[in-house]
């Protein structure tokens, strides 16, 4: 399947926002974080909390996994978290693309933001780099430190999505980087797109139940190169 004509010809466009519009935090710095919310979970729940987190390298998913094991550990966790991402956003720019890909979705789609991470970080990072984008977009939708079970795979925020732009699942599709984010759309009935560089990634993607996968989302521009599925 072709990924840009699926994207081209859907009414509402749901985009994650760390990986498929910006790296947050790149390098090692997210499985950085994880650590520490493990071992801070570990220091506020104690080790058996801190060890039934191993093997979660998003720091997110140990964040909403801790919270749902002991509900007490999830306010301190998330404003640690919220610190990290805030300030991080302060010094991360728009992946390639992003900004084009977005104004391009716009002039035909509605273009919701769907992210696990604080919503604050989008408007900014991509406001900083295009002065009231995110004003143009239908919702933003990220993190509320007392629903952490919306969050991802949890298809919640798509629903929420798709009752603000007012279109269906069917004419919609929605673009992640994780199989938690397949998931999610597999739950909402959204077609889903995969973004990620890595090749291997991309192939999990695909088996996850995405319908295409691309490296970029500059790869979905309709005057960029060629898709990569």
């Amino acid at each position: 399947m072709d990924a840009r004509d699926v994207v081209a010809s859907s009414e509402a466009v749901l985009v994650d926002f760390d990986g498929p519009l910006a790296r947050l935090l790149p390098g090692r710095r997210w499985l950085e974080l994880s650590d520490r919310v493990r071992a801070r979970a570990g220091e506020l729940g104690g080790p058996a909390l801190e060890q039934a987190l191993e093997g979660q390298p998003d720091h997110v998913q140990v964040l909403r996994s801790a919270a749902a094991r002991a509900p007490e550990v999830g306010p301190p966790l998330a404003a640690l978290v919220t610190r990290v991402e805030l300030a991080a956003a302060e010094e991360v720019a728009p992946g390639a693309g992003a900004v084009a890909f977005l104004e391009e979705c716009l002039e035909r789609s509605a273009v919701a933001v769907i992210t696990n991470n604080d919503p604050r970080v989008v408007g900014l990072v991509l406001d900083r780099a295009r002065p009231g984008l995110t004003d143009r977009l239908a919702v933003v939708l990220g993190r509320v430190d007392d629903r952490l079970d919306d969050l991802k795979p949890s298809p919640a925020m798509l629903h929420s999505a798709l009752r603000t732009s007012g279109v269906g699942a069917a004419t919609a599709v929605f673009l992640g980087d994780s199989v938690t984010d397949v998931e999610a759309g597999l739950a909402a009935r959204v077609r889903v797109v995969g973004v990620a560089e890595d090749a291997t990634r991309r192939q999990e993607l695909l088996t996850a139940g995405a319908v295409a996968v691309v490296a970029s989302v500059a790869d979905l521009l309709c005057t960029g190169g060629p898709d990569r599925r």
